[in-house]
């Protein structure tokens, strides 16, 4: 069996972001439980937790507030692209040093929201404020969501120094919440093996590949995102992060509704930019994100955003070179997918 270590810092960050996420999303988090008789108890524990740790600025909104498909700047950016730090220096000054470069971070912000743009589009953005808000005036956005978008890029300034000032404070308080609660983390990892979570997590996760080898398996456990499973392969094995209460949703992805390959597939295809992925897959048999980029002169938040969706519905699988992944066509699901297709057909 793999070794499993355990890790504090990715599942502290997690929590700290958790706060913010939670203050703009709260009924995103109570949407996502399938069982409607534990939705209202979430909902007083996400309220009386933010009233534990105090007010939270509107200033953020921008920063946490999450699209139609979950997706929030802060993880999408300054989290989830850092999972290969996960196991070494990804701790709290670490993630402040990468938003101290603000420009950068606006860059990101632009990016971010306006995805769909060429890098020609968006670096007019950069150089014209007049031309990044008719960008913001025609997009698909609701109006609340427009109007925080102009008033964040009128004067970045004050929502970013909210910003800092607003994580250092929360971060003072998350570590005191944690010297206080700690023993929560240590009955988490007590009952966490490899088998559980190979077991119980079927059709989730595939963690086989960690049975052979040296890699191994890192947990890091969430105090207060204590529903969170969420998984990271990175170049030493993987990494699961936990929520205290984790085995309790269990049932609940079990119960949640899914749809077929088929569906997924049909989903994905209806963006035109994804069917020119896939011939491009064809053609070259492996591709990273930067010859998305590159190819199809997209951003590289659109690049990751078509091929993350590709990937997770099984039509491209992954394979990591170090800190690079390279991206493939997965056949055997295009072959699963011409049985099902069949049944339409005269045959």
């Amino acid at each position: 069996m793999p070794n499993i270590k355990v890790l504090k810092d990715p599942g502290f960050l997690y929590d700290l972001n958790y706060l913010f996420f939670a203050k703009f999303n709260t009924q995103h988090y109570v949407n996502s439980f399938v069982d409607e008789t534990k939705k209202e108890a979430y909902k007083k524990y996400l309220i009386d937790t933010l009233q534990h740790f105090g007010d939270i600025s509107d200033d953020l909104y921008v920063f946490y507030h999450a699209m139609k498909n979950g997706r929030c700047f802060m993880t999408t950016y300054y989290i989830n692209p850092y999972k290969d730090h996960f196991s070494t220096d990804f701790n709290f000054k670490f993630f402040k040093n990468l938003l101290s470069d603000t420009e950068g971070l606006i860059r990101n912000l632009m990016q971010f929201y306006l995805y769909d743009l060429s890098r020609e589009s968006l670096e007019e953005c950069f150089s014209s404020t007049e031309k990044l808000f008719s960008y913001i005036k025609a997009s698909k956005y609701s109006s609340e969501e427009k109007n925080k978008l102009y008033e964040f890029f009128i004067d970045p300034t004050p929502y970013l120094q909210a910003l800092q000032y607003e994580l250092i404070e929360k971060e003072i308080l998350l570590s005191a919440y944690y010297k206080e609660h700690y023993e929560t983390i240590l009955e988490a990892h007590n009952k966490t093996t490899f088998e559980f979570l190979c077991e119980n997590v079927n059709g989730r996760s595939d963690l086989s590949f960690l049975r052979e080898g040296e890699q191994t398996l890192y947990t890091s456990f969430c105090l207060l995102n204590k529903y969170c499973m969420n998984l990271f392969f990175v170049s030493e094995g993987a990494v699961y992060l936990l929520g205290c209460d984790y085995v309790s949703i269990i049932s609940e992805i079990t119960k949640a509704p899914k749809t077929s390959p088929l569906e997924d597939l049909c989903g994905a295809l209806s963006e035109t930019s994804r069917i020119q992925i896939l011939k491009l897959l064809l053609e070259r048999k492996e591709v990273t994100c930067k010859d998305l980029e590159k190819t199809f002169n997209f951003s590289g938040s659109t690049a990751y955003h078509h091929i993350t969706l590709l990937t997770k519905i099984g039509a491209v699988k992954i394979r990591n070179e170090g800190k690079t992944i390279f991206y493939s066509l997965n056949r055997d699901f295009f072959d699963m997918m011409r049985e099902q297709i069949k049944v339409f057909s005269n045959e």
